[in-house]
């Protein structure tokens, strides 16, 4: 696990998080870097799933669900547009996606997803596009064309996005970049609030065990076995 924790440290550029600026371009987190995030998020739910620490669980919730509370949610979506600006004023959209979804749902959607996702949208994104496909993203219109993506998905990109060297979310002009950054902290803060809350679960079934194991050497033995 500590090689895991240790890859983490690796995966920014020493930039501000989440630093986003009025009417800023998108940029697609780096893809090398994302590959190791994703292998050190997948190796620390493994390690938790040895120790018998319950898998976070995904969430099913689209950006269609009246529980997101708005109209048009995808839009929020362009965010995570690369090379470009939201187009649009976006922050408030994201907000509400990022706070529809909780940090081990997010977890669970990285590491549901495959290395092979580590690529940019080539096309529209889908119902099925995970994370790491919107960590990278595409243009304004294929990252936000789908109004059945999951919220998860959306989410989960924006916080890898926001952790991983070179990636910048998109805002559009009129302070929506404020909007856009508070959103932001709030998904890298839920994810890695997921992780710390799973390592310590970790922590606390291996220090049972040992206990379990010291105990045994201190029992007394039986005069038969003496």
């Amino acid at each position: 696990m500590k090689t895991h924790l240790e890859s983490l440290k690796d995966i920014g550029d020493g930039n501000k998080v989440v630093d986003v600026a009025n009417n800023q371009n998108g940029v697609a987190a780096n893809s090398d870097a994302l590959k190791k995030a994703y292998k050190a998020l997948k190796g620390i739910v493994d390690v938790a799933k040895a120790q018998k620490v319950e898998e976070p669980s995904a969430s099913n919730v689209t950006l269609t669900q009246a529980s997101i509370g708005v109209n048009d949610a995808k839009n929020g979506a362009k965010v995570l547009a690369a090379e470009a600006k939201a187009g649009a004023a976006v922050g408030d959209k994201v907000a509400l996606i990022v706070s529809s979804v909780r940090g081990e749902e997010m977890l669970a959607s990285i590491v549901n997803s495959k290395e092979g996702d580590v690529k940019e949208l080539s096309d529209n994104a889908t119902a099925n596009t995970t994370p790491l496909e919107f960590a990278l993203g595409g243009t304004a219109e294929r990252v936000s064309h789908e109004a059945n993506a999951k919220a998860v998905s959306v989410a989960g990109g924006i916080a890898l996005r926001s952790l991983v060297k070179e990636g910048k979310l998109s805002a559009n002009s009129n302070d929506d970049e404020k909007a856009v950054q508070g959103a932001g902290i709030t998904a890298v803060n839920k994810l890695l609030g997921a992780v710390e809350e799973i390592v310590k679960k970790i922590v606390k079934n291996v220090l049972e065990e040992v206990k379990k194991e010291i105990d045994k050497v201190r029992e007394p033995k039986a005069a038969s076995q003496q």
